[in-house]
């Protein structure tokens, strides 16, 4: 049966934000928005969550070569896509290739909705981040370039469109876990009501007058960083030690081998 045909089938696709990094559950599985979207009633009534595809340090070109065939085929009646973060806070940032990827993904996905795609423009990344001041401004110029790709594709497919920077300051409004760059539990909720606000009316509204959950008690609030210090610490600073580990002992190897054609 095609997915298109259950009318509040949805799948997702994206990055850590969609994936749900910053709420982190029991066991060290996440929710994040695109679960308080499709599994509370507080969310759009009748979505079910078919795939949650987004993954953690994805780029738009790793969208594209990891996510988007096996959502297209999937081909839901909604699907989200929540990229560009780490296209911007890379080390180089090619806003040519980002618009090619970016128009190639979000034409396809379009085509595969039955109903529609839901897109997002990026917020002020760098607000939070203990930056120089010229890093932040190179930072913010390729945060203006990234959203002007992502409205003008977005608008060329019809597809609805969540505008970040006019929804409230995440550093200001108590929305960003303690690693000051992911939405925390109330940050994640306030994503999803965004997005249900947009999708009930049909795309017409750009969710600014989305009110802010209340926020969660001290208690919730200091079990839930530390399970997402747990889960950074799991994911991403016992790999990233684990390979510079692996890499200084491979260089100690060859450093201590002899050279070529000599015996040992």
């Amino acid at each position: 049966m095609n997915m298109s045909m259950r009318a509040g089938s949805l799948v997702a696709v994206g990055d850590s934000v969609s994936e749900g990094v910053g709420d982190p559950y029991r066991g060290g599985a996440l929710r994040g928005w695109i679960h308080y979207l499709t599994a509370e009633p507080a969310g759009r009534p009748g979505l079910e969550l078919v795939a949650n595809l987004a993954r953690s340090g994805a780029t738009v070109a790793a969208l594209r070569r990891d996510q988007l065939d096996r959502a297209v085929a999937l081909a839901p009646a909604y699907i989200t896509c929540v990229i560009g973060v780490n296209d911007v806070i890379a080390g180089r940032f090619d806003v040519a290739r980002f618009e090619d990827d970016y128009a190639h993904v979000v034409a396809a996905l379009s085509g595969a909705a039955g109903v529609g795609v839901l897109t997002m423009t990026l917020h002020d990344v760098g607000a939070a981040l203990p930056l120089p001041r010229a890093r932040r401004a190179r930072l913010r110029r390729r945060i203006a370039e990234a959203n002007e790709v992502i409205e003008r594709v977005s608008r060329r497919n019809g597809a609805w469109l969540i505008d970040a920077r006019l929804a409230v300051r995440p550093d200001a409004a108590g929305i960003v876990c303690v690693d000051r760059l992911h939405p925390n539990r109330r940050g994640h909720r306030y994503l999803a009501a965004l997005a249900g606000d947009l999708l009930r009316a049909g795309g017409a509204a750009p969710g600014v007058a989305t009110a802010l959950p209340d926020a969660d008690p001290l208690r919730d609030r200091i079990t839930s960083g530390a399970r997402h210090a747990w889960w950074v610490g799991g994911h991403l600073v016992r790999p990233l030690a684990g390979a510079l580990f692996t890499s200084r002992r491979a260089g100690r190897v060859r450093a201590s081998s002899p050279p070529a054609g000599r015996r040992s």
